[in-house]
């Protein structure tokens, strides 16, 4: 597989979880795409590194311990009625608030990652006067993402 461009990328979501999860439980999903997204920001697994050194040695021993699979910073320009930001501002604040999403990342040579999450930041982004107005949101991932 070659390098790609990140131009053509779809950023979806919808409040629920699929019921099994794998790439047919997601595709199985009716996914909203979230309009505007200029920037979805990076995301992916982080373990947290244990250490225990034994005194006899003075040897640091290192193990895998919990993962974290990261927040996303989505970066939108503002589109009031949007019906992808509008579910991201309810998952935030609104109806679905605290409830877990599932969400797709569509690249534009056919792969896709899918992972579930909650909103966990909606904001307003006003800026300067060349500015475009914009929101962002943080999804914090709940489990690890699955590569179709």
């Amino acid at each position: 597989m070659a390098v790609t461009t990140s131009l053509g990328t779809v950023f979806s979501a919808v409040e629920g979880i699929p019921a099994t999860y794998d790439q047919v439980g997601f595709a199985a999903l009716s996914l909203v795409a979230v309009g505007e997204v200029a920037d979805i920001g990076e995301f992916g697994g982080e373990g947290e590194i244990l250490t225990h050194t034994p005194i006899a040695t003075g040897i640091v021993n290192k193990l895998l311990g919990s993962i974290d699979y990261g927040t996303i910073a989505l970066q939108m320009g503002r589109f009031i009625g949007d019906a992808g930001q509008t579910a991201l501002k309810a998952g935030f604040d609104g109806a679905d608030q605290g409830k877990t999403f599932s969400f797709s990342v569509v690249y534009i040579d056919g792969a896709i990652d899918y992972f579930t999450g909650i909103v966990s930041s909606f904001s307003s982004v006003v800026g300067s006067a060349s500015s475009v107005r914009g929101a962002s949101a943080n999804i914090a991932l709940n489990n690890k993402v699955i590569e179709a």
